[in-house]
This record gives structure tokens, sequence and C-alpha cells, in this order.
């Protein structure tokens, strides 16, 4: 199947590891043009050699916080900067935040900024780009719906599930499509070295939750998200996909 991605124009936050970093490896397979953003500087750099190394595409980086002042001006005014256009908006970045039910407001304000607002505000940013050109595509990267504990994130993904619906509805007829993956257990640095660390803990974890019987890979995720991102998913929009090995344990 021809995705048709080529030379599309395509920024990905959170692009240094994990599922933001497969999301962009896949995307330069199919020829297109990236801005990477996250944090660290020196992973986002291996990326970006990663890339040039394997695929002929033009690929910048931008090693900025995407909570921080204005993050989401100047990552908007990169992008036009380097690709002189906006095709794709994948929004990775984020991060698992367990607390108690009484932490304090700073740890809910910093987890909510990071997992929704900053989001939020960089897609705010991005749809008028897509509008003037009546085509985009946006995926977020999302997270669980069925909490086990309190969770920022779990609350924080939730309002992004419900505002990427709204926003859907708005902006189809622009030929946008806004769309959201929530991910399982994947072999990332967030699941193996801080949700499960401990291997035997971690087989008791598969054993009793998820049908398949492992823990997926970055790619499973990241083959969904470039899917979406293509021409031919333009009738899909409005979704909240799950992959994660049949975890989940509701039909709805």
């Amino acid at each position: 199947m021809q995705l048709l991605l080529n030379n599309k124009k395509c920024i990905v936050t959170g692009a240094s590891q994990g599922l933001g970093r497969a999301i962009a490896i896949l995307l330069a397979a199919e020829q297109c043009d990236l801005v990477l953003v996250a944090r660290r500087k020196k992973p986002l750099e291996e990326v970006k050699k990663l890339i040039q190394k394997k695929y002929n595409c033009k690929v910048s980086t931008l090693s900025i916080d995407v909570t921080s002042n204005n993050a989401d001006i100047k990552i908007k005014d990169f992008a036009l900067k380097q690709l002189g256009a906006i095709d794709v908006l994948i929004n990775s970045a984020g991060g698992s935040r367990p607390t108690t039910w009484d932490a304090p407001e700073s740890f809910w304000e910093e987890g909510m900024s990071l997992n929704f607002t900053a989001l939020r505000k960089l897609t705010t940013r991005i749809i008028p780009i897509m509008t003037k050109n009546k085509w985009g595509r946006v995926i977020n990267i999302t997270g669980s719906v069925e909490p086990r504990e309190v969770n920022v994130a779990n609350a924080a993904k939730s309002a992004v599930h419900a505002w990427a619906k709204g926003l859907s509805r708005v902006v189809a007829a622009n030929g946008i499509t806004i769309n959201s993956i929530s991910p399982g257990r994947l072999n990332t640095e967030q699941i193996l070295k801080r949700r499960h660390p401990n291997i035997k803990e971690r087989k008791k974890f598969i054993k009793e939750n998820i049908p398949v019987g492992y823990f997926g890979d970055p790619e499973d995720l990241a083959c969904l998200a470039v899917f979406l991102s293509s021409p031919i998913a333009r009738y899909i929009t409005g979704e909240l996909i799950h992959v994660d090995g049949g975890m989940k344990r509701f039909a709805h």
C-alpha cells in the first residue's frame, strides 16, 4: 500500500526517544521532511543522524521544553522556516505522573501543562496553517483512560481525548483530521525503567493484564500513527484508538 506521504512536512514532539522517535523514523522512511522536537539535545541529534544516514529527507531538530514560555510560537516559527509548510503534527511529548490524591497544586499544574496544555497550545498554533492549505493531520499520543491509581497524566489525557473529539468536528470540512492513539505497555524507556523496572513484576503484569502475552514495541504504535498521517486515512477523524495488546477491558 502506498501511503502517499512523500514530501509531507511533519513536526514530531517528544522525538528523542520511545514513541516519538519510532514515529519520526517511519515518517522519514515514507520520505517526509521533519522537524524533531524534544528537551534533550544529544539523543535528538542521534535520531537526526540515524535518519540522515538511512533516508533521503530533510530533518531539522529543535531542543526545547514544550511547556516553556512561548514554546508553541517558537516551534511553529522554526518549522515554517525549515520546512516552508506544516502538514502533519505528531503530539508525542508527555509523561506519566503517578501521585497521591492530595498532591500539591504545583505537581498537578506541571503534569497538566505537559500532557494537555502544551499540546493544545501547539495544535492551536498549527491549525490555521493547515486550514489555509485545506489539508492537515494531527495525531495525539495519549494514554490509558482506565486509571489504576491517581495519575495526573490520566486526567490530562482524558482532557486531550474530549478536546480532540470536539476539534475534529470543527476542522473536518477543511480537510484536517484529528485522532488520538492510546498506547498500552510498549517497550519504551518510560515503561521499562519507570513503570515496570522489575522483570518478575513485569511478567506478572503481562500474565494478568495483556492477552497477547507481551509488551509491544514502539513500532507497533508508530505504524498506526504514520497511516493516520497519510492522505489515504482521510475518512478517519475524531477517533481514539488503543494499541495495547488487548489490555483495555471495556468494549466501548
